[in-house]
């Protein structure tokens, strides 16, 4: 008899267990919350404004139904906080705790975020490296153990570079709405992936490695299966791998995998997680392999340095006649800024900012160009040893006459005479001759800077003009554009688009004509020293393009790679490098 109780001790142990760790599919629940939140401009020292017992009565009270500009908010250098305190329903708290956790659910945030649920950070990410293609949108999962039955605070912040000029607006967008989800099986499962390679960029003989994480939050194991797929970056399906899983309930199951590339390029590398068929989870990144040996061979014609010569003599037959024009509100304690005006290739008047020291002495000099449509603006930090000039090509920036016309690229397309980037270029150069011009600049100390677009022309400056004594580019635009094409939908989506209302286009005569501009074909003239950043995850200017043209430049040069950035470096300490390398370069140190 006592042995029998004993087994059926056993049996209901096993039972139980057996039922602790069952799957719970319940139907989901839902709660959706008011309008209202608090508000406050600036990122807050400290994180006691995410708790329950701050004092937010000196906040402004606003509501969603409202856009942050109708609500009468600004940002305190591009920042701000909301706060709120919800009350869950008795049933949902206890959907929650039964559950798991939930998926909150607060879309529509323009900039970058940081979510708190009673003062536990619950989620957040870059406006740059949203998913769901669709940067407002935020969801994340909260575990049951952030909630308390009753009131509990959300708290967020957001920041965007641009502060309160943000081209995305900023903070919550009108109708934004904060709800609750309960987590299912789905919704516990986490996918992340390491690579076994600090920059993503692999070198021979070495394989790509990488490791597969997947951590299931659920107290129930769960089958799936784990499945990689590589394809070239222009998409060209290379291989694909099943792997069978079983992820013990609250454990990580890490899943090693490498792969022998085939060649020099980059690579697409999607990992998912499948259960019952359906994709619950899934990763996307791309990995270099010795970049520095893909073949884009120059393809330039025999008359493109001629034409070349000939645009350059055509400018210096242009008077500039440069007018300054002192900005004192721009002005700060260690920078002088002047709106410039001169004339350029045909006459045409283009305009930047120029930030002079206050200080006596002759000065190296920067000439930072901008990206492709930026907001013109003007360099005022602090003082660091240089002179500052942030040119805008014709048509765009300080030069640009409507503010819906972003089709720069497609302007001119029937001859390379009066084709946009002719002019462009020659502007380019333009704002060498006026930097020379001033006493105050040690003309042997130039250096060009600048990203997307304007990497593409610190190429072409550094190209076209040997006053250039170092350039630095980063994410560079305006290259290899039949191979661009094949890998990026924009800009060749303008392209399309010009095709629609233009009968007699012609994709040939369009890439032999962009031969004159592509920077792969300026890039073997280049004899200053040249270091280049590229994002690896760029999906803008994608980095096989960056080193079309790397690839052709014969001086010294370095680049580095910022492995999850996209069409943005946000690694400080690249930044960082890159002034030193100037600074070195033009004997500074």
């Amino acid at each position: 008899m006592k042995k029998l109780n004993i087994l059926i001790f056993v049996a209901i142990a096993i039972c139980a267990i057996a039922c602790s760790t069952s799957e719970d599919k319940s139907p989901a629940v839902s709660e959706t919350f008011s309008n209202e939140w608090k508000y406050q401009a600036g990122a807050g020292d400290d994180k006691s404004w995410t708790l329950s017992d701050y004092d937010d009565s000196g906040w402004k009270v606003i509501t969603t139904e409202k856009s942050f500009k109708d609500n009468g908010l600004t940002t305190e250098d591009g920042a701000g906080r909301y706060r709120k305190t919800i009350t869950l329903s008795d049933d949902f708290y206890a959907a929650v705790k039964r559950k798991g956790g939930v998926i909150l659910h607060l879309d529509s945030i323009a900039g970058m975020d940081s979510v708190y649920v009673n003062g536990h950070f619950a989620g957040g990410f870059s406006m740059f490296g949203a998913p769901r293609g669709n940067f407002f949108v935020r969801s994340y999962f909260v575990p049951a153990s952030y909630f308390q039955k009753g009131n509990n605070l959300i708290a967020f912040k957001f920041a965007t570079p641009w502060g309160d000029d943000a081209p995305f607006g900023r903070g919550l967008f009108a109708n934004a709405s904060l709800s609750f989800t309960t987590a299912e099986t789905a919704d516990k499962i986490a996918l992340d992936y390491a690579v076994n390679d600090s920059d993503y960029i692999f070198m021979a003989p070495d394989p790509l490695q990488i490791t597969a994480k997947i951590q299931n939050d659920n107290a129930w194991d769960v089958k799936g299966k784990l499945i990689i797929d590589i394809t070239t970056d222009d998409y060209r399906p290379i291989k694909s791998d099943t792997i069978a899983l079983k992820l013990k309930g609250k454990a990580l199951t890490p899943k090693d995998y490498q792969w022998v590339a085939e060649g020099p390029g980059f690579y697409r590398f999607t990992i998912q997680f499948v259960r019952d068929n359906d994709i619950n989870l899934e990763k996307k990144f791309n990995l270099g392999y010795e970049p520095e040996k893909i073949s884009s061979p120059i393809d330039a014609h025999d008359d493109f340095k001629a034409f070349w010569d000939n645009n350059l003599k055509e400018l210096a037959k242009v008077s500039p006649n440069y007018v300054m024009t002192l900005k004192p509100e721009m002005s700060n304690d260690e920078y002088e800024v002047y709106f410039v005006e001169m004339k350029s290739l045909n006459n045409e008047v283009i305009r930047g900012y120029y930030s002079k020291p206050k200080f006596e002495g002759k000065f190296p000099v920067i000439i930072e160009y901008m990206g492709y449509g930026s907001t013109a603006y003007a360099k005022t930090d602090k003082f660091d040893g240089f002179a500052w000039y942030v040119p805008s090509v014709r048509g765009q920036g300080l030069n640009r006459l409507d503010p819906d016309d972003d089709f720069w690229i497609t302007i001119g397309l029937k001859d390379k005479e009066g084709y946009y980037y002719q002019g462009a270029f020659c502007d380019v150069v333009r704002a060498i001759d006026f930097v020379c011009s001033r006493p105050e600049i040690d003309a042997d100390k130039i250096a060009v800077r600048g990203g997307s677009q304007g990497g593409a022309l610190s190429f072409v400056a550094a190209s076209l003009d040997k006053r250039v004594k170092v350039c630095a580019p980063n994410v560079p635009f305006l290259s290899d554009y039949r191979d661009y094409f094949r890998i990026v939908d924009w800009p060749r989506s303008d392209f399309d688009n010009y095709a629609k209302t233009h009968p007699d286009f012609d994709w040939e005569h369009v890439y032999d004509l962009l031969t004159y501009f592509d920077i792969k074909n300026l890039a073997q003239w280049i004899e200053c020293p040249l270091t280049m950043a590229i994002g690896v995850q760029d999906p803008t200017c994608p980095p096989h393009i960056n080193f079309a043209a790397y690839n052709q430049v014969k001086s010294e040069k370095y680049w580095v790679a910022s492995p999850r950035a996209g069409h943005s470096i946000p690694n400080p300490e690249i930044w960082e490098a890159e002034h030193k390398f100037i600074r070195k370069k033009l004997g500074m140190e």
